[in-house]
């Protein structure tokens, strides 16, 4: 029920109640009908009917105005004992807005006085009745004036809660998105956790430029969200100046110049309670708040934190096990050969894997994978997830004892995990020791792939191998003309940006050489099926990381994206003179022989060749090479699933002359699955 209509009501009571004790009345019938009009008036007002009485404040002094001027009448006019209810009713006019409202609200009251003092039996005093009239005229204007400053305090301090309570949801978002996705970043590898981290920054502050660099291997990304002829990238002075200055000074600093047509640039050191600044986040075109400020420094705090942890898996993480992915072991094995040393890459497989989660599910061997995973990162060993059921090892220095006791910890590792299963498992080692001069990561795991595969046939031993070139395929590399120098940059700059497609592109190259030598094809041809093998995929760095380096499967729409890499990639070619000769390889690489491909439909013999050797080669070693989150099989499985689309998808030639190579080569018995 409303305040006001009960206070009303009490009131009406006081009145009766004073005049029945014998208050001075001249006209009871007037007191009495005013006391009355405050109980009727009261009461819809508690009742709340009709609702524009408890909305309209006007008539709430207008209708105070009668009651009153009726109780005064009835009660000696102007020097009525009851002309104080004139100023409780002009509190009312505290509550109006506008201005036109008071004063009819004030001139009702002053009104109402004035015709009661004349309406009364007994006369009126004039100074009594002007001095009190002016008194309820000043009442209301002041009232007035306080009620708008009371609404100009209430709209400042519904303002200040508005923003303050939009201020807390910022925070409490953005902490709570950094706080859930911050575990990504040592998932991502170094340039996908800076993309993401710059993304971040710039969705949580709307500034049209972000840009994260690190200082240690000078890695940097940038995001961006306006169309601008100019952004300043790492190069720029003042933004090297930015970093630099608020890593050595650890606090966040500002630059008030104009760069590249943008002000308002501040730089937030990547630095952790135990690391000094690692490098920066730098904000551009936008004046940020304290609050985006504040959120900044959560997000270079916990950036800071996982470059800590990104030394030993600069490629990221696996997700399933925790331990530095396939992207990882490649960089590092890569890092430690230009170190000049001598290196030793353990490669285990586990036995009956498949079979295992045939038998208790994917869940139970996901589980196996993570508690395996964790008691590696226990070891003294680095290791790193290979595949699906494999993991590696990186030592440095070339001690076979203690490669085999590496070997035996894997091994003692999963017969402890699995000894209490129906079927517990067993682990196959192989090793290969790399010098310096091996600088190619590849040929160092391959070498101990061929080692896991003697190690197959020694149930419960490790078999080691040295690097060597002798007995394979050369690659595009040994081919010295211009072409191949020109490719192999591009290769290159290809392995920056994804190191597993630099691995396929050689693998790929070896085996298209291979085929055109069991093909009896010329030297030139064959060089050019090297070379063509080695850039078929090079489109794919036109590619988005979003996709490109997708974990999943692809959507409809990114397959498309997708298909769209053998013309990109002849694109990137034709601008390239030494490279034309292998445009056709890189453009049809995915025709099918029945016609069925693309970009073109091109098919049978109207597919050049060194295209459809290509497509044989590239999809023998996609099969054969494990990857995370799907299972390598083995050499003859794949021949066999080759053989079975000769004629449809490839040309039935190059499928026997596959035959061939995986019948003489090493590679026919290092592709082994359980």
């Amino acid at each position: 029920m409303s305040r006001a209509g009960l206070l009303r009501i009490a009131l009406a009571g006081a009145v009766f109640a004073l005049l029945s004790a014998g208050w001075p009345v001249k006209a009871p019938a007037w007191a009495y009908l005013g006391a009355g009009l405050a109980v009727v008036f009261g009461a819809l007002l508690a009742l709340g009917k009709p609702r524009i009485l408890s909305q309209e404040r006007l008539v709430h002094v207008l209708v105070d105005s009668v009651s009153v001027s009726l109780l005064v009448a009835g009660t000696g006019g102007a020097g009525s004992r009851f002309f104080a209810l004139y100023l409780m009713a002009g509190l009312g006019v505290v509550a109006m807005m506008q201005l036109e409202r008071v004063a009819v609200g004030a001139a009702a009251l002053a009104g109402g006085y004035v015709a009661a003092a004349y309406a009364s039996a007994g006369g009126f005093d004039a100074v009594t009745l002007g001095a009190r009239t002016a008194l309820i005229l000043v009442f209301c204007v002041v009232a007035g004036v306080i009620g708008n400053e009371l609404r100009s305090l209430r709209r400042d301090r519904n303002e200040l809660s508005s923003a303050l309570a939009e201020s807390r949801a910022y925070e409490e978002k953005a902490t709570g998105l950094i706080s859930e996705l911050s575990p990504l970043l040592g998932i991502l590898s170094l340039d996908g956790a800076l993309r993401w981290v710059a993304e971040t920054a710039r969705e949580l502050t709307k500034a049209p430029y972000v840009h994260v660099a690190v200082l240690e291997g000078n890695h940097h990304q940038t995001s961006t969200t306006e169309e601008r002829d100019a952004y300043p990238n790492w190069w720029h002075p003042d933004i090297q100046k930015l970093v630099l200055w608020s890593c050595r000074e650890g606090r966040v600093l500002r630059e008030e110049k104009t760069i590249c047509g943008m002000e308002n640039f501040i730089a937030i050191p990547l630095a952790s309670a135990k690391s000094q600044g690692e490098g920066a986040i730098v904000v551009g075109g936008r004046d940020l708040s304290d609050r985006e400020e504040r959120v900044l420094r959560l997000l270079a705090e916990q950036t800071a934190l996982a470059l800590e942890r990104a030394a030993d898996s600069p490629g990221g993480r696996d997700v399933v096990s925790g331990l530095p992915s396939y992207a990882s072991l490649y960089r590092v094995i890569q890092r430690e050969l230009s170190y000049n040393g001598t290196l030793t890459v353990l490669i285990a497989d586990i036995n009956q894997f498949r079979r295992y989660n045939q038998a208790y599910g994917l869940a139970a061997g996901d589980a196996l994978l993570q508690r395996l995973g964790r008691r590696l990162m226990e070891s003294q060993f680095p290791a790193f997830r290979f595949g699906g059921d494999e993991f590696a090892v990186v030592l440095k220095g070339s001690s076979r004892a203690r490669a085999n006791r590496a070997a035996r910890t894997i091994q003692q590792a999963v017969i402890e995990l699995t000894s209490g299963s129906a079927a517990p498992l067993t682990a196959s080692v192989g090793y290969a020791v790399a010098s310096s001069a091996d600088r190619d990561p590849e040929l160092v795991l391959d070498a101990a792939l061929d080692a896991l595969g003697e190690a197959k046939d020694k149930p419960g031993a490790a078999a080691g191998a040295e690097v060597k070139f002798g007995g394979r395929i050369p690659a595009a590399a040994e081919v010295e003309t211009p072409i191949a120098e020109a490719a192999l940059a591009l290769v290159e700059a290809a392995e920056v940006r994804a190191p597993n497609l630099g691995v396929h592109l050689r693998a790929v190259s070896r085996m298209a050489r291979s085929l055109g030598v069991a093909m009896g094809a010329t030297k030139e041809e064959i060089d050019l099926f090297a070379i063509g093998g080695l850039l078929h995929d090079i489109g794919k760095i036109g590619i988005p990381d979003s996709i490109l380096l997708k974990a999943g499967s692809l959507t409809g729409e990114e397959y498309d994206i997708i298909k769209g890499h053998p013309i990109l990639g002849a694109r990137i070619l034709e601008t390239i003179g030494e490279l034309s000769p292998v445009v056709p390889a890189v453009k049809h690489h995915h025709e099918r022989f029945d016609g069925n491909g693309y970009p073109d439909g091109l098919k049978g013999e109207g597919i050049p060749l060194m295209a459809r050797v290509v497509f044989v080669a590239d999809a023998f070693d996609s099969m054969v090479r494990s990857r995370p989150y799907r299972y390598r099989i083995s050499a003859q499985a794949a021949l066999e699933e080759i053989e079975r689309n000769s004629g449809t998808q490839f040309d039935p030639r190059v499928v026997s002359a596959l035959r061939k190579v995986i019948e003489e080569s090493e590679i026919g018995r290092t592709g082994t699955t359980d």
